[in-house]
């Protein structure tokens, strides 16, 4: 929805506009009637133009933005919101049992490296009887095995929690990634919606202005071409005038419009 579109909508309505006055006010002096009624035709039909364009931009500008803009009663930007939560959720979530794992982790380096050191200080020592003997060992490799054996153990879980640590931070940097993307998705979704509605609103309210005022012109031009064939005066022109006023008084608030057009209308040869 363009501001160009916008502007030459404008300037068509202002033309209109100064048409259905100078329309009016050219009643007053019968010589110039024929003329502005004329020039009165040519604005009208740029006018029906005008509008019949903007309509089918307004179609085309709602149509395109129909994929983005959510379905009238969805709160797409709270769904995307609930989403962004929810992902938040799961990954502090994941970061807890990544915590959980790295801790697991460093006990259980620190059981392997005891038993590492413990089988280094003890076998040397183990080879003499009085030290198996104040141990309660009758055979030297039963402490070296069950060491062995504990440290075996504990390279197979760290193991297993280093294969769990990648899975672990692979998933929150997912978790991450899908709540900055909901995030940003109900942010786009937001400022199209209020860019939208904000550029629609726009634009309507200069359709339906100039909608009004074509509508209001059209009536003038038919009053009167019926009047000059008639040839009894402007009766039909200010029984017109008299509604047109109303009209821009009410419908559109044009206070320098209806004043204008009320001093044409008095001016009418035989108006009370």
């Amino acid at each position: 929805m363009s501001s160009p579109d916008v502007a030459w909508a404008k300037a068509v309505l202002d033309r209109a506009m100064g048409a259905l006055v100078g329309l009016a006010e050219a009643l007053g002096t019968p010589g110039m009637v024929t003329k502005a009624l004329a020039e009165a035709k040519a604005v009208l039909e740029d006018a029906e133009e005008a509008r019949e364009r903007l309509n089918t931009v307004l179609v085309e500008t709602m149509a395109a933005a129909a994929p983005v803009i959510p379905t009238p009663g969805v709160n797409a930007e709270g769904v995307y919101g609930a989403l962004e939560a929810l992902a938040t959720a799961r990954a502090a979530e994941l970061e807890r049992e990544l915590r959980q794992n790295r801790r697991r982790r460093r006990v259980l380096r620190v059981i392997r490296d005891v038993a590492i050191v413990l089988m280094l200080v003890c076998t040397p020592l183990l080879s003499l009887d009085v030290v198996r003997e104040a141990l309660g060992v009758t055979q030297e490799n039963e402490l070296v095995t069950s060491l062995a054996t504990i440290i075996v153990t504990c390279q197979a879980a760290l193991y297993g929690t280093e294969t769990a640590e990648r899975h672990l931070a692979t998933a929150v940097s997912h978790q991450r990634q899908q709540a900055d993307r909901y995030r940003h998705r109900a942010r786009a979704i937001a400022a199209v919606t209020k860019a939208t509605a904000e550029a629609t609103t726009a634009f309507s309210d200069t359709l339906g202005t100039l909608e009004e005022v074509t509508r209001q012109l059209r009536t003038l031009v038919d009053a009167v071409t019926q009047d000059l064939e008639t040839a009894q005066g402007f009766p039909a022109s200010a029984q017109a005038l008299g509604d047109i006023m109303v009209a821009l008084a009410t419908e559109m608030g044009d206070k320098e419009g209806t004043q204008r057009l009320a001093r044409a209308r008095e001016a009418l040869p035989g108006d009370e």
